[in-house]
């Protein structure tokens, strides 16, 4: 039984719900309300948080893309499959700005083909944060840039059910899929995985099918698609979308 007083775990509720849109604790101000009766001041402050992202017209180079990756149990967040590992990386100006990188305990048992194939075992996970634990960091690092990612659906799935559950939210910042970007740039190829990405633009492939070695993967992948725009003249991040079509 939670015998933390009501008033309190109600303000642990609110507080973690703007975080998990987006929201940085210095942005809240003291004496927060405590009660949804203030809901006016939560969409203003949400509002300015959404002005700030970048329009149509923003250059590439200006533009912070935070590449995403997680491992899962599974593939199917609804029938309880879990993430246990989650990494992220900002870029900016072709750059590497900043890196997350976390094992999560997922609290179900992990799959003894996903282990083999991730190097991920139980044991490396028992002690680790749940996903609970580390919402408030992970989620912070996503905010506040354009999510991209391989086959990055699966990657929001997860993310999104866990926060619909628990904060009855999902991720409100626009994502780009790396796949499609890489077959509409080069096109004349498919890249049904990262691994066939990776090949064309040589990339080496270390530490694959591990969130954190997949987001740097991703990193190298995103820098050579950043060249290969300026080489066709695309510029902004709606020439971006226009070559997306």
């Amino acid at each position: 039984m939670n015998n933390q007083p009501g008033s309190e775990r109600n303000l642990k509720y609110i507080m973690n719900r703007l975080f998990s849109l987006g929201l940085k604790r210095e942005e809240v101000p003291a004496g927060s309300p405590g009660s949804f009766q203030h809901e006016a001041w939560i969409r203003k402050i949400l509002k300015e948080k959404a002005s700030k992202r970048a329009d149509l017209k923003t250059r590439l180079e200006d533009i912070l893309f935070i590449i995403l990756d997680t491992e899962t149990t599974g593939f199917r967040p609804e029938h309880g499959d879990q993430i246990f590992s989650i990494a992220a990386a900002k870029i900016k100006n072709f750059k590497v700005v900043d890196q997350f990188s976390q094992l999560i305990n997922p609290c179900v048992k992990i799959p003894e083909e996903i282990s083999i194939l991730t190097g991920i075992f139980e044991e490396d996970v028992k002690n680790a944060p749940t996903l609970d634990e580390k919402s408030e960091a992970f989620l912070r690092f996503l905010s506040g840039g354009m999510i991209i990612g391989y086959h990055i659906s699966h990657d929001l799935a997860f993310i999104n059910h866990f926060l619909w559950k628990r904060y009855r939210s999902s991720l409100k910042q626009p994502a780009l899929e790396l796949a499609l970007i890489t077959e509409r740039l080069v096109g004349s190829e498919t890249f049904e995985t990262l691994d066939s990405a990776a090949s064309y633009f040589n990339i080496e492939c270390r530490n694959r099918h591990t969130a954190e070695g997949d987001v740097l993967i991703m990193a190298e992948l995103w820098r050579s698609l950043l060249r290969l725009c300026k080489e066709k003249g695309i510029e902004t991040l709606e020439d971006l979308y226009v070559t997306m079509k």
